[in-house]
């Protein structure tokens, strides 16, 4: 008999966290603890409510967001992994997991793979700009100039002059990076056009003039 969508994810979940609970229990530390000789087993057995109510699975969902989250803080990255992994099976178009997985990676120096998980986060509809952001800083990381180029060219377009002067100077700064002195220098001056006192656009141009002189 096959199991629903429902049933699955829920046992799925289930067997997530208590991975992700053996994780953060292994990872304490080991405590004496004093065991009582005599236990009142009458008492327990008559326990009408329960210890604890069970959770449902949005509740689930989001304890294992914080269990990654816990363990992101703490530096435990493959841990934090190894839960994004298990989630991302069961909802797969949540952009958060994309997010983390991000962080994730670079944080262990695994940039191709964070490249790769902002470039998924991108082609959610619920995108923001900073997910835009995280995307062509990564692609400059790797190299990519032409894709991150691409993103702040898309900037330009926008109405907010913070934006396009931000988008200015990550499109000189990419010039920099390629050692192609002169055109981020004009993209610097656009950059002081749209707003005189960008100190950010004030120091790359100094910076440049200095290369080019």
């Amino acid at each position: 008999m096959h199991m629903n969508k429902h049933a699955r994810h829920a046992n799925w979940l289930k067997l997530g966290f208590l991975t992700g609970l053996l994780v953060l229990l292994g990872g304490c530390s080991q405590i004496p603890t004093k065991v009582e000789s005599q236990i009142d087993y009458a008492k327990y057995s008559q326990q009408v409510e329960p210890l604890a109510s069970e959770l449902g699975e949005k509740e689930e969902y989001q304890f294992a967001l914080d269990l990654v989250r816990l363990e992101l803080n703490r530096q435990r990255y493959e841990r934090a992994e190894f839960l994004l992994k298990k989630l991302r099976k069961a909802e797969s178009q949540d952009i958060r997991l994309y997010r983390l997985l991000g962080k994730v990676y670079e944080a262990q120096q695994k940039n191709e793979l964070a490249l790769i998980a902002w470039q998924e986060a991108a082609k959610l509809p619920d995108k923001t700009l900073d997910d835009e952001s995280e995307l062509a800083r990564l692609s400059l990381v790797e190299g990519q100039y032409a894709d991150a180029e691409k993103l702040y060219q898309q900037w330009l377009k926008r109405p907010e002059m913070n934006i396009q002067v931000s988008a200015l100077n990550n499109l000189g700064f990419s010039a920099l990076l390629q050692k192609n002195y002169l055109e981020a220098q004009g993209y610097f001056e656009d950059a002081l056009q749209k707003d005189p006192l960008n100190t950010k656009a004030l120091n790359n141009l100094k910076l440049v003039k200095t290369l080019v002189n």
